[in-house]
């Protein structure tokens, strides 16, 4: 669906800034992309660069087999209504009301009364907004002005809805309900979301996928679960860093103790695989750390544990564990 190809950009002036060094990108239809870095990464350029509100000095840029680099301006505008923008502060028109600000881009068009006014209704329903067509944005919570957002973004029918850091505004319970909302979204219309974060549970909770960027380059790519419990790049593990799991100096192991790290994936978390690996090997588990979290809707947990017993049980016991399907890292023995 979305191509990025050797882009580059940079910003000129008083101070020369690399905002972006050969990015190669590539990301599935349907899916729900993260892009995280810290800031000044460049996340939110690489944004703008897929609908060219910013141009790339160098590269291509392919959205839906559309090479959006080489478009001349008519071309561009039309390509552009079939992506959508969720801006980090609403951007809202504060002279207009909910039905306004939805109704705005389907007016810029040129579409008939008539039939704004059917998908200015449909999209309302859709946000959760029926009873705030005739408020103003200044009569709005955080939430609800990120809705309309939402909804007008939604508005010409896009295949791709850009969402640049869309509730690093909003308190944590709003940005459940609006991650939620862009999930939902996602599963209904089948929209490719590419979502810009520095939130690490933003995209713990709905993305598919992940980039992670530094200084301007991709560092890696991948699945999150992946991604998230085997970062590769310096960058990816700087970042994640006690996000799921803690820095802690571990207590002294006795003689025949081993230090382990257990990753549980999907219903494996869900499974008593620890006590049965007790009961068949005769081994002892002391745990020193547990999660238990969700991932993209599929339980995901990590234990730190000391395993105790003799180097054939120990042997045996980690063998049983990676027969059933849970990851083993033996991190001191």
């Amino acid at each position: 669906m979305i191509q990025l190809k050797n882009v580059a950009k940079t910003f000129r002036g008083k101070n020369e800034v690399q905002a972006l060094t050969g990015i190669n990108l590539t990301i599935p239809p349907g899916q729900i992309y993260g892009i995280i870095g810290q800031s000044g990464a460049g996340k939110s350029t690489l944004l703008h660069c897929i609908n060219l509100l910013e141009r790339p000095d160098s590269g291509e840029v392919w959205v839906g087999g559309i090479p959006m680099t080489s478009l001349g301006p008519q071309e561009l505008r039309e390509a552009r209504r079939k992506m959508g923008m969720v801006f980090q502060h609403f951007n809202l028109l504060s002279s207009r009301t909910v039905f306004g600000n939805i109704a705005f881009p389907l007016e810029l068009n040129g579409t008939p009364k008539k039939k704004v006014r059917e998908r200015v209704h449909e999209l309302a329903e859709l946000v959760g907004l029926t009873d705030k067509l005739q408020a103003y944005p200044h009569q709005l919570s955080g939430g609800q002005k990120q809705r309309v957002g939402i909804a007008r973004a939604l508005a010409t029918q896009p295949q791709v809805l850009l969402c640049d850091e869309p509730t690093s505004a909003l308190d944590p319970e709003t940005t459940g309900s609006v991650l939620r909302l862009l999930q939902a979204i996602n599963e209904r219309l089948g929209l490719t979301i590419v979502l810009v974060t520095h939130e690490l549970p933003v995209i713990q909770a709905i993305c598919h996928a992940v980039a992670v960027l530094d200084g301007g380059t991709v560092q890696e790519a991948g699945p999150v679960v992946e991604v998230f419990t085997h970062p590769q790049s310096e960058a990816a593990q700087r970042l994640l860093q006690g996000f799921l799991t803690v820095s802690f100096s571990p207590p002294q192991l006795s003689p025949e103790g081993s230090l382990i790290r257990l990753t549980f994936l999907q219903e494996k978390a869900n499974q008593p695989i620890i006590s049965r690996m007790v009961r068949q090997h005769g081994v002892e588990v002391n745990i020193l750390f547990g999660r238990i979290d969700q991932m993209q809707g599929s339980p995901f947990g990590m234990l730190l544990v000391e395993l105790r017993g003799s180097p054939e049980e120990k042997a045996a016991a980690l063998n049983y564990l990676q027969v059933n399907g849970v990851e083993v890292e033996v991190l001191s023995s």
